[in-house]
């Protein structure tokens, strides 16, 4: 997702608040790391952003291995 600006900017940003982000490796492992903020769109979208060793920061869905996010503490499948 890119953010635009002058259509849809970033109205707030959140602390990760717990959350994960899981990227699949090639050896069919996964590697977890921290949800480090959130990017509030003018919309309503929620961007949850990570940050790789070097201090930058991006969607981290944005990535080709992205797996999936979660909160360590949620407990049941979210299915009614």
């Amino acid at each position: 997702m890119t953010i635009d600006p002058k259509n849809n900017p970033v109205v707030a940003a959140l602390p990760g608040g717990g959350w994960m982000v899981e990227y699949k490796q090639v050896s069919g492992g996964v590697e977890t790391y921290p949800v480090v903020g959130w990017l509030i769109l003018a919309d309503g979208q929620m961007i949850p952003m990570d940050a790789n060793v070097d201090g930058s920061t991006q969607d981290a869905r944005a990535a080709g291995n992205f797996e999936r996010l979660y909160h360590p503490q949620m407990t049941g499948t979210g299915q009614g």
